[in-house]
């Protein structure tokens, strides 16, 4: 099975496409560094001299001879569908063309945090990189067979995301990915919750403060139900001020 990477650029697309291809014992390859070998260049000076035209041209080209292997992995760049030839070629490859997915923060955070130098990056206003997110993501889903949202999640959990999914993946496989992107950042804050609690534990400790605030308590249930009237059920917001407090509070007391 030919399985190709597709999403916006900063989304991991090279590095679960490595890591993929070595669990699956599959060939690797990065359609970006199969253009610097063949042109000799590196993606930004070569993009700069020849302009976009040509670059999607040898993309195009390229992205059709490494779609011959019948067994591997491909990563392919972000703006490999901003040409209707490499749509069409990805469409009409025969194997499963996957989106990763991020929300634009993550990626901007991810993309700032790089020193990778991206040529529809550099020098472009925020707003107008917004716009070439927002309107590639329309592009993805309508070319991909399946989307795999990776925010807050590690390079493992994606590709066995994959990996579990890709015999016959679904609408709901991807929902499913939607729902344990959410959990893992419900998790990690619940996690960074802890640690503000530790800091508070230890204040409370050295000024004498009791561990149980009875009104704050009150006025937090209180504010949060208005916050999410319609939203979430009182039920529901009750049984989670019960679970974070009783955490809270038990930990506290460890630490006091």
């Amino acid at each position: 099975m030919k399985i190709i990477l597709i999403g916006f650029m900063g989304v991991g697309k090279s590095t679960v496409g490595n890591n993929l291809a070595e669990v699956l014992h599959k060939p690797f390859i990065d359609l970006d560094s199969m253009i610097e070998e063949h042109t000799g260049q590196s993606i930004p000076n070569f993009f700069s001299k020849v302009g976009e035209g040509s670059f999607r041209t040898i993309e195009a080209n390229l992205l059709t001879k490494a779609l011959q292997m019948e067994e591997v992995v491909i990563s392919t760049g972000g703006g490999v569908v901003e040409t209707r030839q490499c749509v069409d070629i990805l469409r009409k490859s025969g194997g499963l063309v996957i989106w990763l997915n991020g929300t634009f923060s993550t990626v901007t955070d991810r993309l700032l945090n790089t020193v990778v130098d991206r040529p529809l990056l550099s020098g472009k206003p925020l707003p107008d990189f917004f716009n070439l997110w927002k309107r590639r993501q329309n592009i993805y889903a309508d070319t991909a067979n399946f989307e795999v949202i990776t925010d807050h999640k590690n390079i493992t959990e994606i590709s066995n995301e994959i990996i579990q999914h890709m015999d016959h993946p679904t609408k709901f496989d991807t929902l499913r990915s939607q729902i344990d992107s959410f959990d893992n950042a419900t998790l990690q804050q619940l996690a960074a919750r802890m640690t503000v609690v530790d800091q508070v534990a230890l204040i409370k400790k050295n000024h004498k403060i009791p561990v149980l605030q009875t009104a704050r308590m009150a006025n937090m249930r209180q504010r949060l139900n208005k916050a999410f009237v319609g939203k979430l059920s009182n039920e529901l917001i009750e049984e989670y001020m019960t679970f974070v407090t009783g955490a809270a509070i038990s930990r506290e007391e460890q630490q006091i």
